[in-house]
C-alpha cells in the first residue's frame, strides 16, 4: 500500500494541472474508412490522433469520430489488420473535418510507426537501426508462451533456455543485461538477466505489438544495451482517449506441452478517465518431445493489471498496478541437476506513475515524467519442498525524459536523466551478500536533417555505486577476497546517419561506444545456485565492460519488396562472461562457474525480406550469423588471486550458429496460409567444456481466418511447428544434453477485437 499510495502522490506532482485547453475552439474529426479496391466499409479501424493521445475506432459501416478536437495540425494514423497503415497530415480548423480514408490490402507486414530506441514515433522505414516490429498478424502468427520463443527466428534474435518456461532473447550473440527487455518502455524489474533458469515476468499473450531493436544505439533505455532492447508494448498506463470500450480477447492451445491460455484487455471511459484492465492465465503440462517427455516443465502463469489515466490536449497522466505470478519447473538429469529437477514460484508487484506533458508555447514538445516500483520475489524449491534459494529485489526507478522542437540546424533532440535504488538479497544455500546498489544517469540525443540525409549523435553519463550490506569473502584458488564496496562510471556515445539512397532505398550506418557495469551477482555470488545447477563465483575485482560497435545496414520498402540487411562488429574490453572451471564446487555435486574478464570481438551479419511474387502470395526470409572469439592477451588479465586467467578456447561460449528460415505465404484481409522451412547450422566453435550441436532442419505450417460478426473482427490462426517431428537441440538450451527441444506442436489462437 505504500507503494501505491506513493504512485498516487507522485501522478498528482507530475500531472500538469496549470495547463488547459479551456476557452480554445474544438471540432469534431469524422469520416470512414474504405477497402480502396471495392469500396467496403471496415469495422474495428484503429484511427489515432498522434499528437492528442485521441483514439477512435471504426464502427460497422466503417464510421470513426474523434471530438473535441481543438485547432491544429496533427497525423491522423489509421491501421487495420490485413491492411497496409495510412498516415495522413490533415488541419483542423473553426469547422468540422470529415474525411474518406481508403486502405489498401497489404501482403506483406509494414510497421506503420517504431517508437523504442527513437526520439519520437517515426515510420519503421525512417529508424536509424536495425529495427523488427512484431503486431497483428504477424504477431498472431508468432505468439508463444514466452517472450523468448515469440520473438526467435527474428533478424539476430536467439533464446537462451532452461526448459520452455524460461526462455529470454539473445541478439547478436549477446545475452543477460546486454539485452535490454522493457514493457511500455520500462524495464520489469525481475532477475532474468542474471541467470538462465530466471524467467522473464512478462506474458507476451497480450502484447500489441513487439520492437526489437538490435545494436547499441539505444542510449534512452541504458547504456548496458550492448546488443539491443525488446520492447513489448500494450499501454498499460492508457495513453490516449477513448471515444468508447474497446479491447481484446485471446485463447490459445498448444499441444507440445498440453497448455491452455486465456487471457485479453479492455480500454473504456470513465468520469472523465480512461481506465484498462487486463488479465491472463496460462496453464501447462510437461514437454513433449521426439523422443519423450522431459519431467518437470509444468508450469502455471496468472497476471493482471489496472490503470488509469486523464488524457487531454496537453498530454497524459496516470497510474497503473501490475501483478505476476508464475509457478514452473526447471528439468534435472543432468550433471549437477536433482534427478527431479527443481521448482520455482515468483511474483511481482509493480506500481508506475507516468505523465506526458505536451506544452505549447515553449522549446519542448514533450515532457515525459516515469516513476515506477517492483518488489520482486523468487523461491527455488527443492522435491522435497524446502525452499533452497531465495532472491527478493526491490526497485524504485525515476526518469524524465524533453524531446525538444527544431532548434537552428538540429530538427530534434531529446535530453534526459534516469536514477535508479535497488535492494537485493538472498537467503538458502547461495552466500551472495544482500547488496544495495545506486545509479544515476544523463543523457543527450540530437538529429539533424529532414530530408534525404539525417544525422542522429548521443551521449550518455552513468555513474552507479554497489555496496554489499554483509561482511564476506569469496574463496577461489586458495585465496579469501573480501566482497568490497565498488563505483563505476563512463560516457557512452553513438553517432548514426540514414540516407535516402534511391525511391524506398535507404542507406544507415551508425557506430557507437557503450559501457556496462558488472551486476552485483558478477562481483558478489558464491555458493551453490539450485535452479542453474551450478555453483556461482563472483569476482569484486572485475573492470567494467566497454565495447566499440559499427554497423552498416540497408532498408528498401516498396510496393512489392521489404528487405533489410546489416553486418556489424562489436569489439568488447572487459567482457564479461561465466567460465566453466572444469571442476566440482564446494559440495562436489555441481559444475563451478567464475566471471572472468575477456577482451573479445562479436562480428555478423542478418537480414529479413519480403517479396511479393504475385497478388496476395509473398516469399520471405531471415538469415542470422554472428562469431564471437576471444581477442585480448589473456596473460595481461588478472583473475580473481590475482594471477592470470587462462582459457583453453578462443571463442566466447553460448553463441548461435548460422540460422534462417525461407518460406511461401498466401494473404488477403480475410484469408493467410503458408509454410517454410526452418534450419540451424551444426554449431562446433565452442566455449570452454562445451560440447558442439548437430545442425537441423523443420517444417512449418500455418493457416489463418479472419470475420466479422456483429461488427467485431474474429481471427482464428492454426500453427504447427516442427511438422516432421525433427530432433532439435539448441545450441543455447542447457537441456540440449539430455533431451531435445520439443516435436510436432500444434497450436491454435482464438482473438477477437471488440
Amino acid at each position: 500500500m505504500r507503494a501505491f499510495r506513493t504512485a498516487l502522490v507522485a501522478v498528482w506532482c507530475l500531472m500538469p494541472a496549470v495547463v488547459s485547453a479551456q476557452g480554445t475552439r474544438t471540432v469534431a474529426v469524422t469520416g470512414t474508412v474504405r477497402d480502396s479496391a471495392t469500396g467496403a466499409p471496415l469495422p474495428g479501424a484503429v484511427v489515432r490522433l498522434v499528437e492528442l493521445h485521441r483514439e477512435g475506432r471504426a464502427r460497422e459501416d466503417g464510421a470513426f469520430l474523434i471530438g473535441a478536437v481543438p485547432s491544429g495540425r496533427y497525423r491522423l494514423v489509421v491501421q487495420r489488420i490485413g491492411y497496409r497503415a495510412a498516415d495522413l497530415p490533415i488541419v483542423v480548423a473553426n469547422q468540422a473535418v470529415a474525411l474518406t480514408v481508403a486502405l489498401r490490402e497489404q501482403p506483406m507486414q509494414v510497421a506503420a510507426t517504431v517508437i523504442t530506441g527513437q526520439i519520437s514515433e517515426r515510420g519503421s522505414s525512417d529508424a536509424i537501426t536495425a529495427t523488427s516490429v512484431l503486431s497483428e498478424a504477424r504477431l498472431d502468427r508468432r505468439l508463444d508462451g514466452t517472450l523468448g520463443s515469440t520473438i526467435v527466428g527474428t533478424p539476430g534474435v536467439a533464446m537462451a533456455q532452461m526448459g520452455p518456461a524460461t526462455g529470454r532473447p539473445v541478439i547478436r550473440g549477446m545475452g543477460g543485461d546486454r539485452v535490454v527487455i522493457l514493457e511500455d518502455g520500462q524495464r520489469p524489474g525481475d532477475l532474468s538477466s542474471t541467470s538462465m533458469d530466471h524467467a522473464v515476468a512478462i506474458d507476451p499473450l497480450t502484447a500489441q505489438r513487439i520492437e526489437v531493436v538490435r545494436g547499441p544505439m539505444s542510449l534512452l533505455y541504458g547504456s548496458s544495451a550492448l546488443g539491443g532492447v525488446v520492447n513489448l508494448i500494450r499501454h498499460e498506463v492508457p495513453t490516449t482517449a477513448t471515444e468508447h470500450a474497446h479491447g481484446t480477447l485471446s485463447v490459445q492451445g498448444s499441444s507440445a506441452n498440453g497448455g491452455t491460455t486465456l487471457g485479453g484487455w479492455a480500454e473504456a471511459p470513465l468520469a472523465g478517465l480512461t481506465v484498462r484492465g487486463e488479465g491472463s492465465f496460462r496453464n501447462t503440462g510437461d514437454l513433449r518431445t521426439p523422443v519423450g517427455v522431459l519431467g518437470n516443465t509444468q508450469s502455471m502463469l496468472a497476471s493482471g493489471t489496472v490503470g488509469a489515466s486523464v488524457v487531454r490536449d496537453w498530454g497524459y497522466a496516470g497510474v497503473a498496478y501490475r501483478f505476476l505470478g508464475n509457478e514452473y519447473g526447471v528439468p534435472g538429469g543432468f550433471v549437477g541437476a536433482h534427478e527431479g529437477g527443481v521448482d520455482i514460484a515468483m511474483r511481482r508487484h509493480s506500481v508506475r506513475a507516468e505523465a506526458d506533458w505536451h506544452p505549447a508555447d515553449i522549446r519542448f514538445e514533450s515532457v515525459r515524467a516515469t516513476v515506477t516500483f517492483t518488489d520482486y520475489l523468487h523461491d527455488e524449491i527443492e522435491e522435497d519442498g524446502e525452499v533452497a534459494t531465495r532472491f527478493q529485489q526491490r526497485m524504485t526507478v525515476g526518469e524524465v525524459v524533453a524531446r525538444h522542437r527544431p532548434i537552428g540546424v538540429m530538427s530534434s533532440g531529446a535530453l534526459g536523466v534516469r536514477a535508479q535504488y535497488r535492494d537485493f538479497s538472498t537467503a538458502g544455500a547461495l552466500r551472495t551478500p544482500s547488496t544495495a546498489d545506486w545509479s544515476l544517469a544523463l543523457f543527450a540525443i540530437e538529429e539533424w536533417g529532414t530530408g534525404p540525409l539525417r544525422v542522429q549523435a548521443g551521449a550518455r553519463f552513468d555513474h552507479a555505486r554497489f555496496t554489499p550490506l554483509e561482511r564476506s569473502s569469496i574463496s577461489a584458488s586458495g585465496v579469501n577476497v573480501p566482497t568490497i564496496a565498488r563505483d563505476f562510471g563512463a560516457l557512452s556515445a553513438s553517432l548514426g546517419a540514414i540516407y535516402l539512397f534511391a525511391n524506398g532505398v535507404r542507406l544507415g550506418t551508425s557506430i557507437s561506444r557503450a559501457y556496462r557495469t558488472p551486476d552485483f551477482n558478477e562481483l558478489y555470488s558464491d555458493g551453490p545456485h539450485l535452479a542453474a545447477y551450478s555453483y556461482d563465483v563472483g569476482n569484486p575485482r572485475l573492470r567494467q565492460e566497454t565495447g566499440i560497435g559499427a554497423e552498416l545496414f540497408a532498408r528498401v520498402e516498396r510496393d512489392r519488396l521489404r528487405a533489410e540487411a546489416a553486418v556489424y562488429v562489436n569489439r568488447m574490453a572487459g567482457y564479461i562472461f561465466p567460465r566453466n572451471l572444469g571442476e566440482l564446487g564446494r559440495q562436489g555435486e555441481r559444475w563451478k562457474f567464475q566471471f572472468v574478464n575477456e577482451d573479445a570481438r562479436l562480428a555478423g551479419a542478418e537480414g529479413e525480406f519480403e517479396w511479393t511474387l504475385r497478388e496476395h502470395v509473398v516469399l520471405e526470409g531471415t538469415l542470422s550469423y554472428v562469431r564471437g572469439t576471444i581477442t585480448g592477451n589473456r596473460d595481461t588479465i588478472p583473475g580473481l588471486n590475482g594471477e592470470p586467467d587462462r582459457l583453453a578456447s578462443g571463442d566466447l561460449p553460448l553463441i548461435p550458429p548460422l540460422n534462417g528460415r525461407i518460406g511461401l505465404r498466401h494473404e488477403t484481409a480475410r484469408w493467410s496460409a503458408g509454410g517454410g522451412l526452418r534450419a540451424a547450422a551444426r554449431q562446433d566453435r565452442l566455449g570452454d567444456f562445451e560440447t558442439p550441436t548437430a545442425g537441423y532442419t523443420t517444417v512449418d505450417l500455418f493457416v489463418g481466418r479472419r470475420f466479422l460478426v456483429g461488427g467485431r473482427l474474429h481471427g482464428v490462426t492454426l500453427r504447427v511447428d516442427n511438422l516432421l517431428d525433427a530432433e532439435i537441440r539448441d545450441h543455447l538450451s542447457r537441456t540440449k544434453l539430455i533431451i531435445p527441444d520439443a516435436g510436432r506442436n500444434v497450436l491454435l489462437l482464438y482473438r477477437v477485437q471488440f
